[in-house]
């Protein structure tokens, strides 16, 4: 009965969070419901069903229970425009994370309960946290590659005396995603009547780069007081190619660092590795007597510090 209470605890917090994320998704599908039935109102498409894509879509539109997923294994993103896992998807990798920390902490280095239940409950929530969290950097990623001919094909209607709007539009039916998905949320808005200043601005506030944002910004100027939009735009595209010019050397330079510590982080897992295949008996202590775990968890936390340092190092040169 001593293992009885930590796993009755743990399940109480697991169906806990699984309650209030279900009336979360039952509050924000009702709200997005209504808000699709008064778009289609106004728009007066009425051969879409709630829960279908528009038909110029690029990618299907997620449920509202894969946005709620998404929302519930990513507390404290800012972004989660490219996140692109659905329910399904979220599910299978956090069950994959749950049982790999069960089979490391419990299994194999046969940790007690109090050490072995808060890693299977971290690894259920981090894995697809961390999956997320790639997929949004890898968008990110490929929206600032694309961003400056984006700007360019702008460029190239303005001069040839089309408006802003019209260039919204060609944009978002030619652009590369996930360009175009930016640009065509734009223009549908326009198309319903918001205000191209306060779609650009909604865009740029949920895009959450800072290149985007200035183009936001000295459009929604010029707009307002005039001027040279197109000079604006052609500098503003000659930067970002500049800084990616920049972001691709500097990761050039580091990619023998790069490679160092991913070849020192995988040592010690390379050399356990070894001594369970020649010799299981000698790590043995390390899972039967207590202080082989406090030794065994100090080195886990050290890999992980230096992990997180030489991360942050790296991304404060390569991250755009």
């Amino acid at each position: 009965m001593s293992g009885f209470w930590p796993v009755a605890l743990t399940l109480c917090l697991l169906m806990t969070c699984g309650g209030a994320w279900f009336a979360a998704l039952v509050v924000t599908r009702r709200a997005r419901l209504d808000r699709q039935q008064r778009m289609r109102l106004v728009t007066g498409d009425e051969s879409r069903g709630p829960g279908r894509a528009s038909a110029d879509s690029a990618t299907p539109q997620p449920t509202s229970t894969a946005l709620g997923m998404r929302r519930f294994f990513s507390p404290g993103s800012r972004r989660r425009w490219g996140m692109s896992a659905n329910g399904a998807m979220l599910t299978v990798v956090a069950l994959a994370g749950a049982l790999a920390a069960w089979l490391i902490t419990h299994r194999a280095l046969q940790f007690s309960v109090w050490i072995w239940i808060p890693a299977v409950v971290g690894g259920f929530f981090l894995a697809p946290r961390a999956m997320l969290l790639r997929q949004q950097h890898r968008s990110e990623q490929q929206f600032m590659m694309g961003f400056p001919d984006a700007i360019d094909m702008v460029i190239r209607m303005l001069r040839a005396g089309l408006p802003m709007t019209a260039a919204a539009r060609t944009v978002g039916n030619e652009a590369l995603p996930p360009v175009n998905r930016v640009f065509r949320s734009i223009a549908d808005q326009v198309d319903v009547g918001v205000p191209f200043e306060i779609a650009l601005a909604a865009a740029g506030e949920s895009i959450g780069l800072p290149d985007f944002r200035f183009f936001a910004v000295a459009v929604s100027l010029q707009r307002e007081t005039g001027g040279n939009l197109s000079a604006t735009l052609e500098i503003l595209a000659d930067i970002i190619r500049k800084r990616r010019t920049v972001r691709l050397r500097a990761q050039a330079a580091t990619g023998e660092i790069r490679m160092s510590a991913y070849i020192l982080g995988a040592l010690p897992f390379l050399v356990t590795g070894t001594f369970l295949v020649v010799s299981p008996g000698y790590l043995t202590p390390l899972a039967t007597d207590p202080r082989g775990h406090v030794i065994v968890g100090i080195a886990l936390l050290g890999l992980l510090l230096a992990y997180l340092s030489m991360r942050a190092m790296l991304h404060s040169v390569t991250m755009p």
